[in-house]
């Protein structure tokens, strides 16, 4: 019986594995204006999507699709308790937010902001999508 139990349980895990590459997009809603490489976004819903074949991960204003910018992707941790989607953003000190970081799945984009890499900054997460 042992046996048999051990391979539920990997095929539980190959599933979840399989699921997790299988994301390639989600929409989130982000709830306030931010700003990544100098330009400001509007508040809204914005759509993940992640190109697998270029290693690529893109952030698309749901309602604009011309407001659409692209990072590259490398692997990231992903296990059974970890949301599908997390945007992280810095809090700067005159109330904007800055995009830090996007991952989706098994991909994330490296440190967006980069001016502040060394700087210690609060940081606000949004996870989930749909």
């Amino acid at each position: 019986m042992r046996p048999m139990t051990r391979m539920f349980v990997f095929a539980a895990a190959l599933a979840s594995s399989s699921a997790a590459f299988a994301l390639s997009k989600v929409t989130v809603n982000v709830p306030f204006n931010f700003e990544s490489h100098g330009k400001t976004y509007q508040a809204g819903r914005y759509d993940v999507r992640l190109d697998l074949s270029e290693n690529v991960l893109t952030l698309t204003n749901h309602d604009h699709p011309s407001q659409s910018i692209m990072w590259a992707a490398s692997p990231a941790d992903f296990g059974p308790n970890t949301p599908a989607a997390s945007l992280k953003f810095d809090d700067e000190a005159d109330g904007t937010h800055e995009l830090h970081s996007i991952r989706l799945a098994t991909r994330t984009t490296p440190v967006l902001d980069v001016r502040e890499r060394h700087t210690a900054q609060r940081e606000v997460s949004i996870t989930g999508g749909r």
